[in-house]
């Protein structure tokens, strides 16, 4: 579930990213761009995983070399722009992605502490 969330917020964030800079694209072929884009991620993150538990910095560093190179070209490529307008892109939707999370952590928080104070409201101290 949390996947399939952050998955979608990353689509949203990608799709605004494309429109600011007048890359016209559909929030469906956003969806498929980013769900190639996260199992490129987590084919390296696993690479990268496997580095960490041997110990290996070289595999570690390759890990991560390829993932920034290969993710960049899936989006340049599907979406048909170059490489300014993937790098843009790439960059601004982080910023709306980090907005948006950034976002829901306030709202969860006050609901939260909400939820807590009316749980703890209704019990009274014993003199």
């Amino acid at each position: 579930m949390g996947f399939v969330f952050a998955w979608v917020i990353a689509s949203l964030s990608v799709y605004i990213s494309s429109r600011i800079i007048s890359v016209r694209v559909s929030f469906l072929r956003a969806l498929l761009v980013t769900l190639i884009a996260d199992i490129v991620s987590s084919i390296m993150g696993l690479i990268i995983l496997a580095g960490l538990l041997k110990s290996n910095l070289a595999l570690i560093i390759i890990g991560l070399i390829i993932d920034f190179v290969i993710v960049p070209i899936i989006y340049k490529y599907m979406f048909d722009i170059d490489w300014t307008k993937t790098f843009v892109m790439l960059i601004i939707a982080g910023a709306i992605f980090s907005v948006i999370i950034a976002i829901l952590v306030i709202i969860l928080a006050v609901v939260g502490i909400l939820a807590l104070v009316g749980a703890f409201s209704s019990l009274q101290a014993v003199h």
